[in-house]
């Protein structure tokens, strides 16, 4: 029998007609002939996902076909009903040290074997897998003592945390704070972005690393900058470099070129413990189709689902179709969530409206505590649906049934194969759902192999000169060091300050060095300051870097420096977001809504504010510290300034706190209960301490709620 027949015959059995002794022998036989192995062990899972219609022989005949396939993990539940064989080969591969009753599959049991063995491992295998399943019991075995676990977002970080310290908390000391240190006796984690890893300089032991979403070491899935995968690369090139044992894993990647200097194990597999099934609408982008296509698929789908959006501002217009038209009761169970947004940030945001009938919303414009704690009521079904983008489809783990794909880019940019079956993968989960849905409501991009290339071994004429600065002289081609030459020898800057600005193109670091040259008699006076600046001088430097720096300010409706300083002082003066969000709405000059002006202003919060000025305001202050060294007038310093921005006003150890799941207005109603404090460490310790007197607090009941989540994981 062929695979696509019997995969039909599955889809009806339990009816009369069935044939569950043909369909064994049918599925039997597939698992035997062995190739392509996916296809036996895809209809074994849909068989699974039939087991209370089978007898207990025709149990006991594919719980054998289970462990054929290596599916050891489905065995768990039906133990007592297998075979001695069957039994023994279970047992072998139980997972120690992790929690009882866990076992990995065939392919988590031979990277944890490799692991083990002192071999380096890139795994390319689905979301499915349970690929930190294996980093986990890695560290249950005491083998490496120093561990940095590098994941692309902050997001990551939390969950990871959290995972980790319910597991370990004995025996890991896990590290994602700049302030927290390693702790001796005890296994210590760092949980950290490649930025992260980068400033640290406490990492010269590390024993063993793991690189998660590891193709975005090549330059091409950095849409932006690529600054992003540069600092990765680096962050590899650090710890691979003290010979450290690594383990890079990620999705769908079929080669990976420019490692020819370490010895590893590729494994590309197509291994999964779900099966997918894939609807295509092959609907037109513009107009009505997909809108009423989503409304039914979300009126008919009632398991977890996730809806992907190419951007924000995409998500947002979902969100106020399934608010107006989507016909969703009031959810009593996030009330409270949704009166905290409301009065938090502004009551015509659609993320308040949403989460009201139980709808969580999560991209880059979504304050990060908040999209975790829609991850966490989504996971625990409280809520049905997320509507997302590429913000949590990379890498963060949801128990969703059900993949609707409403758009086919990412940004404006058509996503491709790879983003696709990334997405995809997203549906389905180990021991909750068999088999995943996924609806493709454009058309689907052509199928094509994915090659991952790290740039440090692949260099050439287009190799960022950032990623060059930072490299030993050993590690440069020929061609590398010539073009660092040509670079170097600019007189306007030292090799120093070019090297620590490395993030900004040496061209408009040159400009800037050449106009605080030129106005002289004016740039003295408004960049030698230090502390916080005067009106005028954080005029004068905002204007630098909206006139010279590479950014995309205009879209976020800043068009001069002095915009750009009033914002700054607009959130210096402001305790809380309301009024700033209100007159985003008032003064938006475009037709969008007064819930796309909101989130557009606290994308520019997140992305400009707290990460991109602090590091545009860093590289100006290095640039005007060489000029006037030069000609002995006393540099200013803007290192404070940056750290206010960064923080947004706020005490960094609170919004360390928010990387934590406590959004800092909550944070700050208590921070005389906490602070001060030496660092993230001692903080912990005090919010422990006065975690007792929470329910006594004037805090609201959501407040609470989400300070205890958090409590809980620390």
């Amino acid at each position: 029998m062929k695979y696509e027949i019997i995969k039909q015959q599955l889809e009806s059995l339990g009816g009369k007609d069935s044939d569950k002794t043909g369909l064994l022998a049918g599925v039997t036989q597939i698992v035997n002939r062995g190739k392509p192995e996916w296809e036996g062990r895809d209809l074994v899972i849909r068989l699974l996902d039939k087991f209370a219609f089978l007898d207990e022989i025709e149990q006991s005949l594919l719980l054998s076909l289970v462990r054929t396939v290596g599916l050891f993990p489905y065995i768990t539940e039906h133990v007592e009903q297998v075979s001695d064989a069957d039994r023994l080969a279970y047992e072998i591969h139980r997972v120690e040290g992790v929690e009882k009753g866990l076992v990995f599959h065939r392919l988590q049991a031979n990277v944890f074997h490799l692991l083990m063995q002192g071999r380096n491992v890139v795994l390319s295998a689905s979301t499915s897998v349970g690929k930190s399943l294996v980093i986990d019991a890695v560290l249950a075995q005491g083998k490496f003592r120093k561990v940095v676990v590098i994941v692309p977002t902050i997001a990551l970080i939390d969950e990871t945390r959290r995972r980790l310290v319910k597991r370990f908390r004995s025996v890991c000391n896990v590290i994602t704070h700049p302030s927290q240190e390693a702790k001796t006796g005890l296994i210590n984690v760092y949980l950290l972005t490649q930025e992260r890893v980068l400033q640290r300089d406490d990492l010269d032991d590390v024993d063993f690393f793991v690189i998660d979403e590891f193709y975005k070491l090549d330059l091409a899935s950095d849409s932006e900058e690529k600054n992003r995968s540069v600092d990765l690369s680096l962050a590899f090139h650090k710890l691979a470099n003290l010979g450290a044992q690594f383990y890079l894993l990620g999705p769908h990647i079929h080669n990976i070129q420019g490692l020819d200097g370490y010895e590893y194990n590729f494994i590309p597999s197509n291994f999964s413990t779900v099966a997918v099934d894939v609807t295509y609408f092959n609907l037109r982008t513009r107009g009505d189709e997909r809108k009423e296509k989503l409304l039914e698929l979300c009126e008919q789908l009632t398991s977890p689902t996730l809806i992907y959006c190419q951007s924000p501002a995409s998500a947002n217009r979902v969100a106020q179709l399934l608010i107006d038209r989507g016909n969703f009761p009031l959810l009593p169970e996030t009330k409270d969530v949704s009166d905290w947004i409301s009065s938090n940030y502004h009551p015509d945001w659609n993320v308040a409206k949403a989460i009201s009938l139980g709808i969580g919303i999560h991209h880059g414009g979504v304050p990060r505590a908040i999209q975790q704690y829609f991850v966490k009521l989504f996971n625990e079904r409280t809520i049905r649906y997320i509507i997302c983008t590429s913000t949590m489809i990379e890498g963060v783990n949801t128990s969703a049934e059900n993949v609707i794909i409403y758009d086919r880019r990412i940004n404006k940019n058509t996503f491709d194969f790879f983003t696709f079956k990334n997405i995809s993968g997203r549906a389905g989960r180990m021991n909750q759902y068999f088999i995943g849905k996924v609806f493709m409501l454009e058309e689907p991009p052509e199928e094509e192999n994915l090659t991952v290339e790290y740039p440090i071994g692949l260099q050439d004429s287009t190799s960022p000169i950032g990623l060059l600065m930072k490299l030993e002289p050993e590690y440069l081609t020929d061609q590398s060091r010539q073009r660092l030459e040509v670079v170097y020898s600019t007189p306007q800057l030292s090799s120093s300050t070019l090297i620590e600005n490395r993030h900004i193109p040496v061209d408009r670091q040159i400009e800037v060095a050449d106009r605080i040259r030129r106005e002289l008699a004016i740039s003295h006076i408004w960049l030698t300051w230090k502390g916080n600046p005067e009106q005028k001088q954080l005029e004068y430097l905002c204007t630098l870097i909206y006139d010279h720096l590479p950014h995309k300010l205009q879209e976020f409706n800043i068009h001069s420096g002095l915009q750009l300083a009033w914002h700054i002082n607009a959130l210096r003066a402001q305790k809380d977001f309301q009024v700033y969000l209100q007159q985003a709405i008032d003064e938006d000059p475009t037709d969008r809504t007064p819930s796309e002006s909101i989130g557009q202003r606290l994308k520019f919060i997140r992305n400009v504010i707290s990460y991109r000025l602090p590091r545009d305001i860093m590289a100006l202050s290095k640039i005007q510290a060489d000029v006037f060294t030069r000609i002995g007038i006393e540099p200013g310093d803007f290192g404070f300034l940056a750290e206010q921005l960064e923080n947004l006003f706020n005490d960094p150890l609170l919004t360390a706190l928010d990387e934590y799941g406590i959004p800092t207005q909550i944070s700050t109603k208590f921070k005389s209960a906490i602070l001060p404090a030496e660092g993230m460490t001692q903080l912990m310790v005090k919010l422990k301490q006065w975690a007792p007197r929470l329910e006594y607090s004037h805090l609201s009941r959501f407040e609470k709620s989400i300070v205890k989540w958090a409590i809980e994981d620390m």
